[in-house]
């Protein structure tokens, strides 16, 4: 017994550390990120009409991939045999959830919707493994627009990026979560039934989805990533008047930005090193100043785009409840 309290403790104990060193990590590159903006703030162009109401707009495209996320969510929860669902309450749970990553820790946001799940009446080992599913596309998918961008541009863009993976790396990365969810599942339900087992309670095995619902769920994530370099490209060309690249490039470069972010331990969101990575690979072809004022920028559309997501979770929250199942106006 104090055998198993002493590596529960053990546990813990790492888990703080490797989350204080994520947090040092962001707090450094939160620093440097802002002393690079404060030297060279007086360079940026002054901000006009059209560009505020351009920065809006993308605050506005910035929704969408949170709403597709709820919807890929949802297709995989009905694959694993939870049929009777509103596909409109599975994407506000998605849209109140995201609120939480940025709690340090990048756990919050996962908490959040396993608690909303469960007040929904959603199954709980369903639940738990479709979110690991999806964590795992996610990868997938980021994974490999960020080995093209990195194949494809290499050197001439990523060569300044810090501690980015080689392309094998990221190749292997992405052979290893596609084979994630069927290994994955073996060992998810193992020991789903050996927790229940001890615990004396009964739960139905886990459903795998078929492999056409694998598809359909990444083609979604790619369009959540082209979304999101449709972004970049916005802020770059119509904020800041670079005409570099097109939306491909900067959707891979976001890839490349999300998944050193995404392997950071600790750091809120990606906080401070999301933008590093940024600055580093779009000073190449939109020139250092303008690199620091569009990471400066997206973090503000980011942010504001979250809590936008937020209030769409809660607006779809309230009017399924204002629409019981069996209504006309029901949302499902």
């Amino acid at each position: 017994m104090n055998r198993g309290i002493d590596q529960l403790l053990t546990t813990m104990n790492f888990k703080k550390l490797l989350n204080s060193v994520g947090m040092l990590f962001a707090l450094l590159a939160i620093i440097w990120f802002g002393d690079q903006l404060l030297e060279h703030l007086a360079k940026f162009p002054t901000a006009s009409v059209s560009a505020l109401v351009f920065v809006c707009l993308a605050i506005l495209f910035y929704s969408v991939p949170a709403i597709v996320s709820g919807v890929a969510w949802c297709y995989l929860l009905q694959a694993t045999g939870e049929r009777q669902l509103q596909m409109w309450r599975v994407v506000s749970i998605a849209c109140l959830s995201q609120i939480g990553k940025y709690a340090p820790g990048n756990v919050a946001h996962h908490v959040g919707r396993v608690v909303l799940a469960k007040r929904y009446g959603l199954g709980m080992t369903n639940t738990l493994f479709t979110m690991f599913m999806e964590t795992v596309w996610v990868i997938v998918i980021a994974g490999l627009l960020a080995l093209v961008a990195i194949v494809s541009v290499g050197g001439r863009v990523f060569a300044e990026v810090p501690h980015l993976p080689q392309w094998w790396v990221l190749g292997g990365l992405v052979v290893i979560a596609m084979l994630a969810p069927v290994l994955g599942h073996r060992l998810f339900e193992r020991g789903a039934l050996w927790w229940a087992s001890r615990k004396g309670i009964t739960i139905q095995s886990v459903q795998m989805p078929p492999l056409s619902t694998f598809w359909l769920v990444g083609l979604l994530y790619i369009i959540n990533y082209l979304i999101l370099g449709l972004i970049l490209q916005l802020i770059a060309t119509q904020v800041f008047d670079v005409i570099a690249g097109d939306f491909l490039l900067f959707s891979g470069i976001f890839a490349v930005a999300w998944i050193v972010g995404f392997i950071t331990p600790g750091a809120p969101a990606g906080l401070g090193v999301r933008e590093v990575v940024l600055v580093a690979a779009l000073t190449p072809i939109c020139g250092n100043e303008n690199a620091i004022g569009i990471a400066a920028v997206l973090r503000v559309v980011t942010v504001l785009g979250d809590g936008l997501v937020f209030l769409i979770g809660l607006g779809l929250a309230k009017s399924i409840k204002n629409n019981p199942p069996g209504s006309s106006e029901n949302l499902s």
